[in-house]
């Protein structure tokens, strides 16, 4: 990597950020616990003669169940859905409260009865979610490596016939949480880069390519 650094100190200017740079950008590197993954140093193989050949950083890696847990949980959960769950929760609980108060004044196991299925949705609502999930996250996780190259102007997914690319142009959208960036790409995929894979002699320039090639997630 002191190759790197040093090509990058004579030789390149920090990327100029094409999206809106947030506070929470500005802590990729707290805290960051690194695997001792390596990083290599790639030439883009895709850019024309006439192109400006640019050095890329090639990462590999592979997700756990937890990393794509959080990151399903991440996009799943909004605020609002959230909110609503919170909502139905509480009316559910306290319904089921009334109606237990009303068993015990009159006797009727009616009442006992709907106290529980109001309990079963408390349940349902609460864990029901997470646990669908967590087992989808348990499918995807297969234990398949992924390859990742990243250069100031695309990020390259996958090897051979099998490539595919996502534009560092501004029109993707990225989130940081939990140490890891999760990149959304068109047709609703997202693509989930856990930084404990990322080399911290390297970590600066990833940070800086893709926070100034994306938009953060509104």
């Amino acid at each position: 990597m002191k190759q790197f650094l040093k090509e990058q100190d004579t030789n390149s200017k920090p990327p100029e950020p094409r999206g809106e740079q947030t506070p929470e950008d500005e802590d990729w590197e707290d805290s960051i616990e690194w695997d001792g993954s390596e990083a290599e140093l790639v030439a883009d193989e895709s850019a024309e003669v006439f192109e400006e050949q640019h050095t890329g950083i090639k990462l590999k890696y592979v997700l756990t169940s937890g990393e794509i847990f959080r990151a399903l949980r991440k996009v799943q959960y909004t605020g609002t859905r959230v909110a609503l769950s919170v909502v139905a929760v509480l009316l559910c609980a306290g319904t089921a409260g009334m109606f237990l108060v009303k068993w015990n004044a009159t006797g009727n196991h009616r009442y006992m009865s709907l106290a529980a299925v109001c309990i079963l949705m408390v349940l349902i609502i609460g864990a029901y979610p997470s646990l669908r999930i967590k087992l989808h996250a348990v499918k995807i996780a297969d234990g398949k490596e992924i390859r990742m190259k990243i250069y100031p102007d695309h990020i390259e997914m996958g090897l051979f016939d099998k490539k595919w690319e996502i534009p560092l142009d501004g029109s993707c959208e990225r989130l940081h949480f939990d140490n890891m960036i999760v990149l959304y790409i068109r047709d609703g995929n997202m693509v989930i880069l856990p930084l404990r894979c990322v080399e911290p002699a390297v970590l600066p320039e990833v940070q800086g390519m893709i926070l100034a090639g994306t938009q953060p997630k509104a």
